[in-house]
């Protein structure tokens, strides 16, 4: 079963995004991003899903995602943040995002989201 890793430290965020894949993902959560970058070398996710603002600011959001795409260039991170700002945007998406999701979202936006990225994964069960 792959992976999801959910990082927001909103419980709420994670529950609604956690519900969303738990029938069909093994989800794993992170409220902050020392515990995410932790979670990810512990549990090797198939795919992050990462909020931008968290305790640290918008700097904790975009650090992750600096940190993950250096260290795991292969694994793809989701933005889903309130911050909508094309610039933000842009940012994220040159640091190594593959897609970026505004809040509040539409479910199928972010269900297609992940799916798209996780059909270009093989399953373990196919390697």
């Amino acid at each position: 079963m792959k992976k999801i890793l959910i990082v927001d430290d909103s419980l709420f965020m994670r529950k609604v995004l956690g519900d969303l894949f738990s029938e069909e993902y093994e989800i794993l959560e992170a409220d902050s991003g020392e515990t995410a970058l932790a979670k990810v070398e512990e549990e090797n996710p198939d795919l992050v899903l990462l909020d931008i603002i968290m305790p640290g600011g918008e700097e904790e959001g975009t650090g992750v995602l600096k940190a993950l795409t250096k260290a795991h260039p292969h694994l793809p991170v989701i933005m889903i943040s309130a911050v909508g700002q094309s610039a933000m945007v842009e940012q994220c998406m040159e640091l190594g995002a593959v897609d970026y999701v505004v809040k509040p979202f539409d479910e199928q936006v972010v269900l297609q989201a992940v799916d798209k990225q996780l059909a270009a994964i093989p399953a373990a069960a196919d390697l």
